[in-house]
């Protein structure tokens, strides 16, 4: 058979449009897995770098001495330095320039200058770790701001040691640092929620999580080793009413626990706007009940306006 002069070319087989698949996602681990992996967390936390964990230690130890204290402060360089730096800027005020940490701690007392220490040691473990650098700014200046208000509280009510105090405020959110960095998505629905409605977050962790972020650092600060009602403190900071009695509570202030101290400032600092979470739809609530229940409403303007004019001095140092 002869072949035709033009053959048209064979046309390749049209492809059929393939409907593009989803990725698989993996679901949302339940409320309860939640709980298991935030506990496993805390069991699994890395040890606390060696000069934080001397420091805290040293909490419990009432035979600390100055000498101690200033012997870890200075095997560390740059905690040295960062504390020096503090210790001479304008907030303290002092005549000469403090050369030495020993000198500092002659000055100011060891308690002062470990405290010191801690926020520091605290601040650098956090810009060491990468999901908790992203939260650096507003945890920290929330923690230092209730570690130095709640301190301020103390003093001013002679209910306390000023210095548990200033650890106690520092402390007392740790575990919504555990939370954000290991159940990052758990997170964004409570944000979601807490914007759109009138729940506490507290309730909200309950609902996602299993475990509130209270509950959390009360754990994580028993596995610090830090004492016992600094450990309550960071419990019923929310619930201060709670609170069972501190031990080294004045028995004649049955009102003043450290929980209450910690409730207190975390309320005036987040109405000064240094929250960890914030949003424009839902603004911080004020500390009024707070100071009332303290018996300090009638200086509550006096103590919030020394606190901005004080800490304003110190959180320069501290950036």
């Amino acid at each position: 058979m002869r072949r035709p002069f033009f053959q048209a070319p064979q046309q390749p087989p049209r492809a059929v449009p393939q409907t593009p698949r989803e990725p698989l996602r993996r679901p949302e681990p339940s409320p309860d897995e939640y709980r298991l992996k935030l506990l496993s967390a805390v069991n699994s936390i890395p040890p606390l770098p060696s000069t934080l964990n001397q420091l805290i230690g040293m909490l419990n130890n009432e035979m600390a001495s100055a000498g101690q204290i200033a012997s870890v402060i200075e095997r560390d360089s740059v905690l040295s330095g960062s504390v020096l730096k503090c210790v001479n800027s304008a907030y303290y005020g002092l005549p000469n320039r403090v050369s030495s940490i020993r000198h500092a701690v002659t000055l100011l007392g060891f308690k002062t200058v470990r405290n010191l220490a801690l926020a520091f040691s605290m601040r650098r473990m956090l810009t060491q770790s990468q999901p908790a650098r992203a939260l650096y700014g507003s945890y920290s200046r929330h923690a230092l701001g209730c570690a130095f208000f709640t301190q301020f509280l103390a003093s001013y009510t002679r209910s306390h040691d000023p210095e548990a105090a200033f650890a106690a405020g520092l402390f007392h959110d740790v575990g919504k640092l555990l939370i954000f960095t290991t159940a990052p998505m758990a997170v964004l629905q409570i944000i979601e929620r807490w914007e759109a409605g009138e729940e506490s977050w507290e309730d909200l962790e309950r609902e996602f999580l299993h475990v509130t972020h209270s509950e959390l650092s009360a754990i994580v600060l028993e596995a610090w080793k830090l004492p016992v009602a600094i450990q309550n403190a960071a419990r019923y900071h929310h619930d201060p009413d709670a609170c069972p009695p501190d031990p080294e509570q004045d028995p004649e202030k049955p009102a003043l626990s450290l929980a209450w101290l910690v409730h207190a400032a975390d309320a005036a600092v987040r109405s000064e706007g240094m929250e960890a979470v914030s949003s424009e739809h839902r603004p911080p609530e004020g500390p009024e009940e707070a100071f009332r229940h303290l018996g300090l409403e009638s200086a509550a303007s006096v103590l919030l306006e020394q606190f901005r004019e004080e800490f304003h001095g110190l959180q320069g140092v501290f950036q």
